[in-house]
């Protein structure tokens, strides 16, 4: 590629940056959509306090490439109205196109309990993929350094849903699903600042069954989801708790072709030690039953997210137990240390057929260094290693954004 169309390119991502910024997206749990605005300039009011705007959302993968997203949104802060929100999306790397419609509809106030549908045609990933690393950090990661974490597929089908915020610091919800799935594959053409020598990261197919029994996916995908969350932490995130638990149930009466279930409760308490240092614990564990199940559903330590000193998800199983402590430390204003230890362990149960149990418990430490960018969040720079194994030292930076 020319020197300029490179400059050129690099110049579009920096203007993509100044542009862009995370914002509540409808009740889903791809939650962190990264979305073009304009601000109060494209905000059409109708009725009193009820606004109708365009908005369009923009993702950077090695499955899609440039994927646009490009529709229109309404709302209302004061009235019980619907909200609705349209997008189509274009994905530059292939052919065809994406679509996503969502209406959510509040009952007794805008913020209390509501229902709703989404309708979509789009390139998804699990949920621990989104927790792992955002949206924003995971494309400026592909762009500029030819690092996409997040493994991809396609999903076809409806989640109905109902949410309900109890309290200010509870939430639950639940969900229907039914999602026709299929692989996606990463595409070599798929354009990056640095690194464009490299391959990109093999993007795996969706598979079925583990160990012995593993098949194609094929079919449909339908389940049940509950979910409950807890979180009285401040804003400076120095006090306080978040707890949380999900629960899935698959096929059965539930229809679709493969039947399993899934359970995962977490926890994270801060504890502050003096006015600038503050003591993380966190810990989750997670079980799956059933061997008829969808690949992306399996756990995975290592890497990004969590046992920073292994590889990118390096260990899978159906069962996990996963630790963490973290000691943050404000150097000065601007600049945070944190030192951080992590344990866990993932692997099936002896009746799986196949199965040798688990690789045992992993153990790392490192320490990170963060500080507070001028332009809305933090970047953040992690060096881990193994503990008690000859492993390559891993060295992670990620943007955090806060708001």
């Amino acid at each position: 590629m020319p020197a300029w169309r490179k400059t050129l390119l690099a110049l579009l991502a920096l203007a993509l940056m100044a542009l862009t910024f995370p914002t509540a997206a409808l009740a889903d749990e791809d939650s962190a959509f990264i979305e073009l605005s304009t601000g109060d300039l494209t905000d059409f009011e109708i009725w009193e306090d009820s606004y109708f705007c365009p908005t369009g959302n923009i993702y950077y993968n090695r499955v899609d490439g440039l994927l646009l997203y490009m529709g229109a949104r309404y709302r209302s802060e004061s009235r019980l109205h619907p909200r609705l929100r349209a997008v189509w999306g274009w994905p530059s790397a292939r052919s065809g196109s994406y679509y996503r419609l969502d209406i959510e509809q509040p009952v007794f106030s805008q913020d209390s309990f509501s229902f709703g549908v989404n309708l979509y045609d789009r390139s998804s990933w699990n949920l621990e993929d989104e927790e792992a690393i955002s949206d924003f950090d995971n494309n400026m990661h592909a762009l500029w350094a030819r690092i996409d974490d997040r493994d991809y597929f396609r999903r076809n089908g409806v989640t109905i849903f109902a949410r309900h915020k109890a309290t200010p610091e509870l939430t639950l919800k639940g969900e229907y699903r039914s999602d026709k799935l299929s692989s996606l594959s990463e595409s070599q053409s798929v354009w990056s600042v640095f690194g464009g020598s490299n391959d990109w990261r093999e993007n795996p197919a969706l598979t079925v069954g583990v160990l012995e029994d593993v098949r194609d996916f094929e079919g449909t995908m339908s389940s049940y989801l509950w979910s409950a969350e807890y979180d009285s932490r401040d804003d400076d995130r120095t006090t306080g708790w978040r707890a949380r638990g999900i629960g899935e149930y698959g096929g059965g009466a539930v229809g679709g072709d493969y039947e399993f279930t899934k359970h995962i409760f977490e926890a994270l308490k801060l504890f502050p030690i003096t006015s600038t240092q503050t003591l993380a614990i966190s810990g989750m564990w997670g079980v799956i039953d059933g061997t008829d199940l969808p690949s992306h559903k399996l756990f995975r330590l290592g890497g990004r997210g969590n046992l920073r000193g292994y590889d990118h998800k390096e260990f899978g199983g159906k069962d996990l137990i996963f630790g963490r402590a973290e000691y943050k430390v404000q150097v000065t204003k601007p600049l945070e240390m944190v030192y951080f230890l992590e344990s866990g362990q993932v692997g099936y149960d002896t009746s799986t057929p196949g199965s040798d149990d688990s690789d045992g418990y992993k153990h790392d430490a490192g320490v990170g260094f963060q500080i507070e960018a001028p332009w809305c969040g933090w970047l953040r720079l992690d060096v881990a290693s193994a503990i008690a194994e000859e492993t390559d030292i891993k060295v992670y930076l990620s943007l955090l954004l806060t708001h």
